[in-house]
């Protein structure tokens, strides 16, 4: 995993009594290369994900294809692929699946599809790993409702495809209000966008004090930087009127 991926994924990987490695990202994105190097027969899981949160970087569908056809036969891949739906033509790992890859892809139901109160995802895999994730799931796991509400979201393409125009709408007028506020940002295919700031938990508590919420990232070794959600155009636009003026009380 990345130094600067999902921090779950380590805390998990520390619950179970497993040794995290973690490899650092190149320009906040993951090096698929550094993470195969770091690799040792000790290495059971390594997980991947693209967009990469918080810095809403995405590695190409050839460079994560290659990487996965290049992993020792004991290692499994875990494509993280919750914000995969943001890119227009997102990478199609389903080759790796038929070829009998040993790789899981996780999808979620809270990003694109607005169902983040009902706690629901899934993730598709070959089937007898399928089956083996179905003995040590937790019973019930799931409800009906979210059930119902999943199988709904999966065919409300139209809403999907608005929400995607409406995302890189906000992520343009976001890149463009930053680059006037001589602010660096990183590039984002995902619904967030990551900005240099300086000292983000100060300006964290700045933008509270004035009701904007936005996310400290220090936990991520990011601590001059500060994710922020795309919101309405309204919402982005008091986002940069009010960084504006944290940024230039200094």
């Amino acid at each position: 995993m990345g130094n600067s991926a999902f921090v779950v994924y380590k805390l998990v990987t520390l619950l179970f009594g497993a040794k995290a490695v973690e490899v650092p990202l190149l320009h906040h994105c993951h090096v698929l290369a550094d993470l195969a190097a770091a690799i040792t027969p000790r290495t059971r899981l390594v997980f991947v994900p693209s967009p990469n949160n918080p810095t809403g970087t995405t590695n190409p569908e050839a460079e994560l294809l290659a990487f996965a056809r290049a992993l020792p036969e004991y290692v499994i891949a875990v494509f993280d692929e919750a914000y995969a739906e943001y890119l227009e033509n997102p990478p199609n790992l389903r080759p790796l699946i038929a070829e009998g890859r040993k790789v899981i892809c996780l999808r979620t139901f809270p990003k694109i599809y607005g169902l983040a109160s009902l706690r629901i995802g899934y993730g598709y895999a070959a089937a007898d790993f399928c089956a083996l994730l179905n003995r040590v799931r937790q019973p019930f796991n799931v409800n009906a409702i979210a059930q119902a509400a999943a199988l709904a979201a999966l065919d409300d393409v139209d809403f999907v495809n608005q929400c995607r125009r409406d995302n890189l709408a906000g992520l343009r007028q976001l890149e463009a209000g930053l680059t006037a506020l001589g602010l660096e940002f990183v590039p984002s295919v995902a619904n967030f966008i990551l900005i240099r700031t300086g000292d983000g938990a100060r300006r964290f508590a700045e933008l509270q004090r004035q009701g904007v919420i936005v996310r400290p990232v220090g936990s991520y070794g990011l601590p001059d930087w500060l994710r922020v959600t795309v919101g309405t155009r309204e919402q982005n636009v008091r986002l940069l009127a009010v960084l504006g003026e944290s940024m230039r009380a200094g």
